[in-house]
């Protein structure tokens, strides 16, 4: 026998879920502009070029699986990631395929 821990084979069917929840390509785009600031519907129509019916099922979906969430302000609906560790995530894969893109924090602490 090994002595290799077993995942919980429902971990790996909530990992697969959660994959596959921004594996979607405007789904993706939301998450990389969440990394930068919450966001409201229209500045997210307007950065991504989505339709606001499209945009809306995919923030809906993304808001049921614990991905995002909304916060109204006023009139508006504000919107960002809600799990830091979705954050990270999309960080990553911001690093890995964007990496011009990635504002690497100076360290001026030392």
């Amino acid at each position: 026998m090994s002595d290799m821990p077993v995942i919980p084979e429902d971990k790996i069917k909530a990992a697969s879920q959660g994959l596959r929840a921004i594996a979607h390509e405007l789904r993706l785009s939301v998450l990389c502009l969440l990394l930068e600031r919450p966001m409201c519907v229209h500045e997210l129509i307007g950065a991504t070029g989505a339709a606001q019916s499209n945009l809306s099922q995919h923030l809906s979906k993304m808001r049921m699986l614990g991905i995002v969430e909304s916060e109204k302000r006023g009139q508006e609906v504000m919107y960002s990631i809600a799990n830091p560790a979705f954050a990270e995530l999309v960080l990553a894969l911001k690093q890995i395929y964007c990496p011009e893109m990635v504002c690497v924090p100076s360290n001026r602490g030392g």
